[in-house]
């Protein structure tokens, strides 16, 4: 198998509520973040008209690009998905109202590499309203 690299995100989206809850919830600070409403902004802070059509709220679950000689996605996910067991009681309301999780993966490679997703995992996020958007970053 040839090697990758991977970074992954929670992204939660909601299309009117405040998702600073989440920050406590995760215990983690957002990269990016906003609320329905306010204005749109450059990251440098400067009006690029208009207003944010819902709440966005993301933070990375990686600290850095993680080698796949070092752990392997798959593996990587199941670790994620125990950390966050504790927590899904907490988005039942966040769901029920329009609320949606992601778990953003970046993946890097510079020649094909293959990936395989349990069904039992797969179900496991699936059951808990998570969803996996694989974004797949071919070396050139």
């Amino acid at each position: 198998m040839h090697p990758y690299t991977f970074i992954i995100s929670l992204r939660a989206k909601h299309p009117k509520d405040d998702l600073a809850f989440m920050s406590e919830l995760i215990e983690k600070q957002p990269s990016v973040s906003w609320v329905a409403g306010e204005e749109r902004k450059t990251p440098k802070g400067t009006s690029i008209g208009g207003t944010r059509p819902n709440s966005y709220w993301v933070t990375r679950l990686t600290e850095e690009e993680t080698d796949s000689e070092t752990w392997q996605l798959e593996d990587y996910l199941e670790k994620i998905y125990k950390e966050l067991t504790p927590k899904f009681a907490s988005f039942a309301s966040f769901h029920e109202s329009g609320g949606r999780l992601e778990l953003y993966v970046s993946l890097y490679g510079a020649r094909n590499f293959g990936l395989i997703f349990s069904p039992d995992l797969l179900s496991r996020f699936g059951a808990a309203n998570i969803e996996l958007q694989l974004d797949i970053y071919p070396e050139q």
